[in-house]
């Protein structure tokens, strides 16, 4: 009998909290169960979160793509216990207001963004960085997050679930489980003057996980780079790292 379980887990102070397991992929396989998690910011995690996390899904690491600034807003209180904390930057902090604002007008959605990102080396680097250490079975079960859980996590997701032969429909359906969440995100910055400020220049869409965000972004990187795996290999990437992402997630 095949293992089944909640993909979203609700937890008290934690939001858009899932697991990424259980999708199948082309070849017959799937993602294994409560291995590999995605979430929105773990600073401010309830005593309840933490013995859940800790106790129920035994986590055993964190990968934290926030950057340093949001990094010193908090970090997840279990880093402190048994928890190997990691942070890998997915984005620099600061900018140029004016060129950011005028990069988002040339956008309509997410997925352009999206690629706009990705195509920056250092950019590669994070991301064949990232999976370098999920590919580490020792480091299982893992959660990977950023400040809400759609944007840097879901690059993440959606580059990790391709290369392990899960289908750009259900990348697609997995990205958009995102969206009823931010309302609730939303509503959470408003407790922050701090970070109301800082994204109240941010074009609605911005708010948005649309399933034509992530179709774009697939797309557009696929026929860029051949594949989400050669786009990994344009990298830098080691011939052996998406094998080894497969013997340590596929059931």
């Amino acid at each position: 009998m095949t293992e089944s379980y909640s993909r979203h887990i609700k937890l008290e102070k934690v939001v858009n909290f899932r697991d990424i397991g259980g999708y199948p992929t082309r070849d017959g396989h799937k993602i294994a169960w409560r291995r590999i998690f995605r979430s929105g910011d773990l600073a401010k995690m309830s005593p309840g979160d933490e013995h859940h996390l800790s106790r129920e899904i035994v986590l055993k690491s964190v990968l934290d793509l926030r950057s340093d600034e949001e990094t010193k807003r908090g970090i997840c209180p279990l880093s402190k216990a048994d928890v190997d904390y990691n942070n890998i930057p997915f984005m620099t902090d600061g900018g140029n207001r004016e060129e950011e604002d005028k990069l988002f007008a040339q956008f309509t959605n997410m997925g352009q963004f999206y690629l706009h990102l990705v195509r920056r080396p250092e950019f590669g680097k994070c991301i064949l960085e990232a999976l370098e250490l999920i590919a580490e079975a020792e480091n299982h079960p893992l959660v990977f997050h950023c400040a809400v859980g759609k944007d840097r996590t879901g690059i993440l997701t959606a580059v990790l679930l391709s290369v392990l032969g899960v289908t750009d429909k259900d990348i697609v359906e997995d990205y958009s489980l995102s969206g009823p969440y931010m309302e609730e995100l939303m509503s959470s910055f408003d407790d922050d003057p701090e970070i109301a400020k800082s994204i109240q220049h941010l074009p609605a869409y911005f708010w948005e996980a649309t399933p034509e965000s992530m179709k774009t972004f697939l797309e557009s990187l696929q026929r860029e780079y051949g594949s989400v795996e050669d786009y990994l290999y344009a990298q830098g990437a080691e011939s052996a790292l998406v094998e080894n992402l497969k013997k340590a997630l596929l059931a």
